[in-house]
């Protein structure tokens, strides 16, 4: 049978088609990042993340493996015998977790189930001996670097633990290259670096004390000291808030949520982060000092309020007993106002080359590539992981009852 076909009329096409000439066209999507050039410096204005509101990575809600942590010590390498005062973390690339205790002041290795396996040298003056352990580091080719106390030098290991050499560090040019007549030597490795250099910070030899009510930010200056002891600068920074009391505190008080300059690197080729704690605004430079980019995301501040003030006190009281109270407040009511957190907490490179930002008042951190694009938030990871890198987030734990520490190791889902 034939179908009848139907051709509109001619005024009700054309009606059709002027009513579409009368819309609007829609509204462009804002730009979710800006880029631009400023004397030769790449501007990196993040207003929304590349994910959208989609989380493409993730991390597993309950741990995959926890070491240590109980009250009942069953065995001399029991891990909550041995992990105390942790100082920093590793992986392996089969699974097996690096610990750096403090408290034994030795380089531990465990099986990802939790059990102990080895040590990774030992307290001593010999080959593969530490002083004390300061850093630890996975190489590529799961070489393991412990650097040892202040400039002492590195030892190397391999996987099973066994020594392989040890790099001694020229304490007498580092001091000489970086003591001035106005800046004093650094003490320490802030942060070392797969290529073998170090960043150290260092600070000016007389600087005047806080006056009474001022709050002082002391200026520090981070270097990057490569193999042939060449210095590349990153410029001058302020370091943490101080405010000046009448009182004797055993040291200079610090007002609530104070604001600091913040370092991190890694990366291959390495890249430092620093921000200056004012506001959302991060540095980054390439190893020779030289500024590549900066880094601004658009973030409204987030006020203090009076319970966090009574909780950072009730902390402060802890570790400072006999703190005379009425002067710190009447110190910090004739300063500035203290209305806002700090906009940035933390800064971690992860061994991808990512930076990882944690801010207040965020369910996570924020999670920005090499080139200073905001990607996303990855939700429930708190500031101070110690690791991060393809699989795994560890981090250090303390169970605020027993005060006992554990080793927290969660999967991470990158899509």
């Amino acid at each position: 049978m034939l179908r009848k076909r139907i051709f509109p009329r001619v005024g009700t096409a054309l009606a059709i088609a002027t009513a579409a000439c009368d819309r609007p066209p829609p509204a462009p999507e804002a730009p979710r990042v800006t880029v631009w050039d400023s004397a030769g410096i790449e501007i990196v204005e993040n207003h929304a993340p590349e994910w959208g509101d989609s989380a493409l990575w993730s991390m597993d809600p309950e741990p995959e493996f926890v070491i240590g942590g109980t009250v009942v010590i069953e065995s001399p390498n029991d891990p909550s015998q041995l992990i105390w005062r942790v100082q920093g973390l590793a992986r392996l690339s089969d699974g097996r977790i690096l610990v750096h205790s403090g408290g034994e002041e030795s380089v531990l290795l465990f099986e990802p189930s939790g059990e102990f396996s080895t040590y990774i040298g030992r307290k001593g003056q010999g080959p593969g001996e530490f002083v004390r352990p300061q850093h630890i580091q996975v190489l590529p080719g799961d070489t393991i670097a412990a650097w040892d106390y202040m400039f002492t030098g590195v030892h190397y290991f391999d996987t099973t633990g066994a020594f392989l050499r040890k790099r001694s560090i020229d304490v007498a040019t580092v001091l000489a290259r970086t003591r001035t007549a106005t800046e004093h030597s650094p003490e320490s490795i802030r942060i070392p670096l797969l290529d073998g250099s170090f960043i150290v910070q260092r600070g000016l030899r007389d600087y005047p004390l806080p006056q009474p009510d001022e709050i002082q930010r002391r200026p520090v200056e981070y270097l990057r000291i490569d193999t042939a002891y060449v210095l590349h600068s990153f410029g001058w920074w302020r370091y943490d808030e101080f405010i000046g009391v009448r009182s004797k505190w055993g040291g200079f008080p610090w007002p609530p949520f104070p604001r600091r300059s913040i370092i991190s690197a890694g990366g291959i080729p390495p890249s430092v982060y620093i921000t200056d704690g004012d506001r959302f605004e991060i540095h980054q430079f390439a190893a020779d000092g030289a500024l590549k980019r900066i880094l601004r995301r658009d973030a409204d501040p987030v006020p203090i309020t009076s319970e966090e003030v009574a909780e950072w006190r009730a902390r402060v009281a802890e570790l400072n007993p006999g703190v005379d109270w009425a002067d710190w407040e009447r110190s910090l009511a004739a300063a500035p106002p203290r209305e806002f957190h700090p906009p940035i907490q933390w800064l971690y490179v992860d061994t991808g080359g990512y930076l990882w930002v944690w801010e207040p008042g965020t369910s996570g951190p924020g999670v920005f590539d090499p080139d200073g694009r905001w990607l996303g938030r990855v939700e429930g990871v708190p500031a101070g992981a110690r690791w991060i890198d393809e699989e795994m987030i560890l981090m250090a734990a303390t169970d605020p009852d027993t005060h006992v520490e554990r080793i927290v190791g969660y999967r991470l889902r990158r899509r």
